[in-house]
């Protein structure tokens, strides 16, 4: 080495830097082309699962306009999720058995656009049976986007980290038959590795899920801000503390049953105190002493919240598809016992006998009119202009029995002329909800003259609707959690939709209001709906 000249040393060092420093801008570039087109297709695929629920929600609510439009989006991603590069797992998720997702897609794209054109009730309700199961495949499919992004991202890891040995040994090098010029050189490496290093970092600060790092005695070491945002805590807080227990209270339990970058659903604890749900994995870094436990933290609050409203909706459609079989299967015999009655009473003369044939026409009459009074306010209805006393009338013939059951008074005060744009009888499930929660308030409570006051009159820009009881109050603190999601403590299920669910057709549906208060002897809903 000492025959060659020293500008000749110098210039193949710094063209080994120059060659290890173009790798490792390329591999870097691949790195985040790679990290783009990955998060393309997992936002994509993410998108997939929302725009299937969004489609079965418009549908059971016939919001044409927003179906048509979420079809067009679910379809144009479905091809750019086709005409992407795949891999031979994700080809075979999407064409061969027995997932068959595109299939899968197709088929409830079909179904999506035979009932936005022509309103087909087999359709409705294969959006229904299979939007849940499509739900499940296409999560899969976003789970193997991810696990193959972290597969690209490792690979080009290790590229690097082999472009990061090369380096030093040429550092090393220049170290001894170069000096001063192998100082300066070490010094840019330097800066590089800080660089990259901030790269990294700022990854975990974009992510959209809360990214927390434990070293082995369970103190945080990584807090990035989705982890603020969701657990309420700030960095300054969690860094270097023993809190992680205290956010997530079974963590241990997790760590130890859960395999690296298996994924499980458990609650947190925000640091107001409200409990949420999460979905979260762990991975891990660094070997014996130093290695570190990274957990990937969602909160799936809203996609559970999602899944409780498509449970509601198929409630509904079910009870609605299984009075319209009943009634099917009953008007045929009552009518026919109604003849018979008839029939009876003219060929008798004893007084008693037609009088008990009287009673039986009426008793049939009865439930002729209450196969009638559900399969009304079950079935759909189209938007249009009523007065919102129809509804009051729906839900009542639908809890009638259950109130003169329990010796509960209602009583009316119905002023109201003008009328509201809406669906009648999502109004009216909305008063049943309300009347359904007293009811079960009254029986568990054994109140003593028990009723319920029912209240509607015009105001010169609003219809005020309230429903009064005497059942001593709501017990709730604040009393607007009743209105919160995931808030019911009912062991037994409702033909009600829930308060939560109340809201938001109120203030959706309505462009309403609906509050609660207590008064000194039980409690007060006021429902505001504009003329």
């Amino acid at each position: 080495m000492e025959k060659v000249s020293f500008t000749k040393r110098y210039v193949l060092a710094l063209s080994i830097i120059a060659m290890l420093s173009t790798l490792a801008y390329f591999n870097l570039d691949k790195l985040i082309s790679i990290q783009s087109d990955d998060g393309k297709l997992i936002n994509i695929s993410g998108q997939q699962k929302i725009l299937a629920q969004q489609i079965a929600f418009h549908a059971i609510y016939y919001k044409i306009k927003n179906l048509k439009e979420n079809i067009v989006k679910l379809e144009k991603n479905h091809q750019l999720l086709l005409s992407s590069y795949m891999s031979r797992k994700i080809k075979k998720i999407f064409f061969e058995e027995p997932v068959m997702l595109d299939l899968k897609v197709t088929t409830y794209l079909n179904h999506a656009k035979r009932f936005e054109e022509y309103r087909d009730g087999r359709s409705l309700t294969y959006l229904l049976k299979n939007s849940n199961t499509l739900l499940k495949d296409l999560d899969n499919t976003v789970l193997l986007y991810l696990n193959e992004a972290k597969e690209h991202i490792e690979k080009l890891r290790k590229v690097e980290f082999y472009i990061f040995i090369l380096t030093l040994l040429t550092l090393f090098f220049e170290a001894v038959f170069i000096f001063r010029p192998a100082n300066k050189n070490i010094n840019n490496k330097t800066k590089e590795i800080i660089e990259e290093r901030n790269y990294s970092e700022a990854v975990i600060e974009s992510s959209t899920n809360a990214i927390i790092t434990v070293d082995n005695k369970f103190y945080i070491k990584t807090y990035n801000k989705m982890a603020e945002q969701i657990f309420g805590y700030t960095k300054k807080e969690m860094l270097n503390s023993s809190l992680f227990e205290k956010i997530v209270p079974n963590i241990q339990e997790l760590i130890n049953h859960e395999t690296k970058n298996r994924v499980k659903e458990s609650n947190a604890l925000h640091k107001s105190g409200e409990k949420f749900p999460i979905r979260i994995s762990f991975g891990t870094s660094g070997e014996n002493d130093d290695i570190h436990i990274v957990a990937n933290i969602q909160d799936i609050s809203q996609e559970k919240l999602n899944d409780k409203m498509l449970q509601e909706q198929s409630k509904f459609a079910a009870l609605g598809e299984m009075i319209a079989v009943i009634a099917h299967q009953w008007r045929q015999p009552l009518a026919q016992l109604n003849f018979n009655c008839m029939y009876i009473k003219k060929k008798m003369k004893d007084p008693e006998l037609v009088k008990e044939a009287e009673k039986n026409q009426d008793i049939i009459s009865f439930m002729s009119d209450t196969i009638t009074n559900f399969q009304d306010f079950y079935k759909k209805t189209e938007v249009r202009n009523f007065n919102p006393a129809v509804s009051i009338s729906l839900a009542l013939k639908i809890v009638e029995s259950t109130l003169k059951l329990n010796q509960i008074e209602l009583k009316q005060n119905i002023d109201s002329k003008i009328n509201i744009h809406g669906n009648p009888n999502s109004l009216a499930h909305v008063v049943l909800s309300i009347i359904q929660n007293t009811n079960d308030v009254i029986k568990s409570r054994k109140i003593k003259n028990p009723y319920i006051f029912i209240d509607l009159k015009d105001t010169s820009k609003n219809i005020t609707l309230v429903i009064k009881d005497n059942a001593g109050g709501i017990r709730v603190d604040p009393i607007e959690d009743i209105f919160k999601p995931f808030t019911s403590k009912k062991k037994t299920p409702s033909t009600g939709i829930g308060l939560y669910m109340s809201k938001l057709v109120i203030e959706e549906q309505f462009h309403g209001t609906i509050t609660a208060q207590n008064h000194p002897n039980g409690a007060e809903f006021t429902i505001t709906l504009p003329h």
